[in-house]
């Protein structure tokens, strides 16, 4: 009987023990061990033999820049008697592809109608006429120069609304180029243009604005208005501060205000385009004063490339000029082909 009781116990003992061991081990209902599914994507035939994307574009930049521009004396008077549209009627595809066209505005823009007299050295035109650079396609306009005071700072402060009124950037000033710099960004190319007038400004006063844009990695440009009219080869006056603004950091120079075409040099690395000669004028005076050149100008993180089109003036009408004419030009500045290629800085 002893040993009855005795199995009934250890029975009952193992039985609890079996119990817990099972309540612990099993899962519970909030616990059970649910399978896991993750879905993967194995590409359809076509999907594996599809082409890569295309890699990024390479960052670059396209300026176009022109010599000097006025819309005062002869000029508006055969605005007046052609139309708006005959100045530029013939410029074709002169700046097709370029982000940004550039050029020297010569003159002040006033509300009164004053058509000067063809041997006045003060240059104004009025509001009506500033869409009609626009409308060429010109972004951006230098007031840099000697003739954007003609009126005293109130009209040359006009002169700036009615540019930016038109949609075109006003850059530099007859007294500070430095405070107004056009500065922009290209398809990931930041680039300055800096506008200085030599009769009004010393090197010295534009030099920190070149400093200071070449610190901050943009590629610089110096538009300057200097020298000597009707010099087709730059003197030292030229020569000597563009030396200047290369050791301060500018990556391209471009001139005006000579009124023609003057040589092209290389110095340490920097391309001077000592002037671009006229693009819109009346000095029908001379072959050389009838003449112009345009660069468009492609910047690329690694390669400063330029191409040279010849502009011909007729009758207040710019136009590219006839192919001999624009080789025999281009073969006596050194370029033939028209081409000049450099490594950027």
């Amino acid at each position: 009987m002893r040993h009855a009781h005795a199995l009934l116990g250890l029975a009952a003992t193992l039985g609890i023990g079996l119990f817990i061991a099972l309540f612990f081990l099993l899962p519970k209902p909030n616990e059970l061990h649910v399978p896991v599914y993750f879905n993967v994507h194995l590409p359809l035939a076509e999907d594996r033999d599809a082409p890569l994307p295309p890699p990024a574009p390479e960052p670059k930049a396209v300026l176009s820049f022109v010599g000097d521009i006025m819309l005062a004396r002869q000029v508006e008077q055969t605005i007046v008697e052609k139309g708006a549209t005959w100045p530029f009627a013939q410029i074709g595809d002169l700046f097709l592809g370029s982000d940004l066209v550039i050029g020297n505005f010569e003159g002040t823009v006033r509300e009164k109608r004053n058509i000067e007299v063809t041997n006045q050295m003060i240059f104004d035109t009025t509001p009506d006429n500033v869409p009609i650079l626009a409308d060429a396609g010109f972004t951006h306009l230098s007031l840099a120069n000697n003739h954007a005071d003609d009126y005293g700072q109130t009209v040359t402060e006009a002169t700036r609304e009615a540019i930016t009124q038109a949609g075109i950037t006003p850059f530099g000033d007859p007294f500070t180029g430095g405070k107004f710099i056009a500065r922009e960004n290209i398809n990931g190319v930041s680039i300055s243009i800096i506008g200085f007038h030599a009769f009004e400004e010393t090197i010295q006063d534009i030099l920190p604005a070149v400093e200071q844009e070449h610190a901050q990695g943009r590629f610089v440009i110096v538009y300057p208005h200097w020298g000597v009219e009707y010099a087709t080869v730059a003197p030292s006056v030229e020569t000597y501060p563009a030396q200047l603004f290369v050791n301060a950091g500018a990556d391209l120079i471009i001139g005006a205000h000579p009124h023609v075409i003057q040589n092209i040099e290389i110095v340490d690395g920097t391309p001077v385009i000592y002037s671009l000669g006229n693009f819109l004028f009346d000095q029908d005076f001379s072959t050389n004063t009838k003449q112009g050149l345009t660069v468009q100008v492609t910047v690329t993180e690694n390669t400063v490339d330029l191409h040279f089109v010849p502009v011909q003036i007729e009758n207040r009408q710019s136009f590219p000029m006839e192919t001999e004419a624009a080789n025999a030009l281009l073969t006596r500045l050194g370029f033939p082909d028209g081409n000049l290629s450099v490594s950027r800085k």
